[in-house]
């Protein structure tokens, strides 16, 4: 009889209760064992277990899940026991897409307590409704969630959590901690006086100031960590501190029950300088979108949006696509790559009176329906879908002129639109330093990958202070980083010269993070096997 391979997955929308003697999780793994071995007769097997605890069933960014669906993708796995359907999603959407999933590896799936047949229509219905209901308990379960959080916020009472630096929380109620609030009106003061962020966190972090430590329910220490930009701006736009409690999901402030430890005078003459605001509220910049070519056009292989986001660095603005966390697109160089690709259209075979070697920016802009942009680790796969007609029509406008033969792209054309494909190359998705090499068909950009750098840096300064001769406590003081930390940036001195060499010279085939490097180097290989996982 054929081995077949089950899997169980289970999941907990919370935290509670995860560390108790039987917990929901042991509870939904003993049930989906126990139907696997009522199910030995036809040679099913157990495999292992998959688990994500204190994790909502509306996202598929879940580690256990992920790892699931690596094992299935390797034909490891025929089929997914779970405890009820609503343990594996509470999206329909999501749902949907793991179970074409599921079937293209051949993978069943198998609810315990809520027995259906996916195989015929009947049962499809059902999994169906039975997902609606658990999509529609937990968008109620938010919205009911969300309208307290607003009627406890009109009232001024804080919602709960970590306190903000400067409070500390008494019966449910905040009530301001001296020291604290010391130093929040010093970061204030600073900030008037030096008049840039930055160099208020570094004054600060120079002079031993730390952000606010508080201990977990389990008993764990948080906090009293360096002050950063994005801290320091976060206490200095933050009303609280003048007696008001904000909602900023709504974009609304309301009159506080906390005492205020700043003065109203100086939190306005702050906000002059810090940004804009509406009731006390930011208001966060709409980005131009007139000098962009492909704003609301541009979608990955998903149909997702890339949308548009900018920064600004040494009083010059940079501009970028960006879907998700760490994938930023640069605009001027990817427009000018596309504008250049429709300037190379072959249209030899489609019209021989029209030209479009010298369409215009604007023109481009108008004939462009869709870009989708697959990226794949480094690479990145282009297909522009263009208007055949309005492209034609501008395309007419120009004389037939020497057209050059050389790097033409032959489009596929439809009965409406003509579609170019072609690639580029990026090594860092995150970074505003660039320098643009365009070579014949292939656009690369190469960038300084500014936090392996930093990494780099603060690494070599570690092992100065390990060769001091200082004691444990001595230099976790000095480097105000625990001993697992102070190791893994160690080791980072260990790595092979050439690798550090190519990091420097904007060289990073694999795309790798400072975590990522951090593991590399923890490896204690030879120089020469980290440099072929390097490549």
């Amino acid at each position: 009889m054929k081995k077949i391979n089950c899997a169980i997955y289970t999941r907990k929308s919370n935290e509670r209760g995860l560390d108790s003697e039987f917990s929901s999780l042991q509870n939904q793994e003993e049930a989906c064992k126990a139907y696997i071995l009522s199910q030995a007769f036809n040679g099913w097997e157990y495999y292992k277990t998959f688990s994500d605890g204190g994790i909502s069933g509306g996202t598929m960014e879940r580690p256990g899940l992920q790892a699931l669906i690596e094992e299935i993708r390797s034909h490891n796995i025929q089929v997914v026991v779970v405890y009820k359907v609503d343990r594996l999603s509470r999206s329909i959407f999501d749902f949907h897409k793991m179970m074409q999933e599921f079937s293209r590896y051949d993978c069943n799936f198998v609810s315990v307590t809520q027995s259906f047949d996916t195989s015929n229509s009947m049962g499809k219905l059902t999994l169906n409704m039975l997902l609606s209901f658990a999509q529609f308990e937990r968008e109620v379960s938010a919205e009911r969630v969300r309208d307290k959080l607003a009627a406890t916020k009109a009232k001024g009472m804080w919602v709960g959590g970590v306190p903000s630096i400067g409070y500390n929380l008494k019966d449910k109620q905040l009530v301001p901690n001296e020291k604290e609030s010391q130093t929040v009106l010093l970061i204030f003061k600073k900030y008037l006086e030096l008049n840039n962020i930055s160099d208020v966190a570094n004054w600060m972090n120079q002079h031993g100031y730390r952000t606010k430590k508080w201990t977990t329910s389990k008993g764990e220490n948080r906090g009293g960590k360096l002050f950063s930009h994005s801290s320091i701006l976060r206490i200095l736009s933050n009303p609280l501190y003048i007696g008001k409690m904000p909602h900023f999901a709504a974009k609304k402030v309301y009159p506080g029950k906390q005492p205020a430890i700043i003065s109203q005078e100086i939190f306005e003459e702050v906000q002059k300088k810090v940004g804009n605001f509406k009731n006390g509220v930011r208001e966060y910049r709409t980005y131009i979108r007139k000098n962009t070519l492909m704003t609301d056009k541009l979608f990955d292989d998903k149909g997702q949006p890339y949308k548009l986001t900018s920064t600004t660095k040494n009083g010059k603005k940079f501009q970028y696509y960006f879907i998700r966390k760490g994938v930023h697109i640069p605009v001027i160089q990817l427009d000018g790559f596309v504008l250049d690709i429709i300037h190379r259209a072959d249209l030899r075979g489609i019209d021989l009176q029209a030209e479009c070697s010298n369409i215009t920016f604007n023109e481009a802009k108008i004939c462009i329906k869709q870009v989708i942009c697959v990226k794949r680790d480094t690479k990145c796969h282009l297909q522009i879908v263009i208007d055949k007609k309005a492209f034609l029509d501008i395309c007419h406008k120009y004389p037939k002129g020497d057209c050059c033969q050389a790097n033409l792209i032959v489009p596929k054309v439809e009965e409406d639109n003509i579609i170019l494909l072609e690639t580029f190359y990026i090594d860092n998705f995150s970074s505003t330093r660039l320098q643009n090499k365009t070579s014949q068909n292939v656009l690369s950009v190469h960038q300084l990958n500014e936090s392996l750098v930093r990494g780099l840096a603060r690494a070599w300064q570690l092992k100065k202070l390990l060769e001091k001769g200082l004691t444990t406590r001595e230099w976790e003081k000095a480097s105000g980083m625990n001993k697992r930390t102070f190791a893994r940036y160690i080791n980072l001195c260990y790595l092979s010269p050439r690798i550090i060499s190519d990091i420097l010279e904007y060289k990073n085939p694999r795309n790798f993070t400072l975590k990522q490097l951090m593991f590399l180097a923890s490896e204690h290989i030879d120089f020469k096997a980290q440099e072929d996982l390097f490549k």
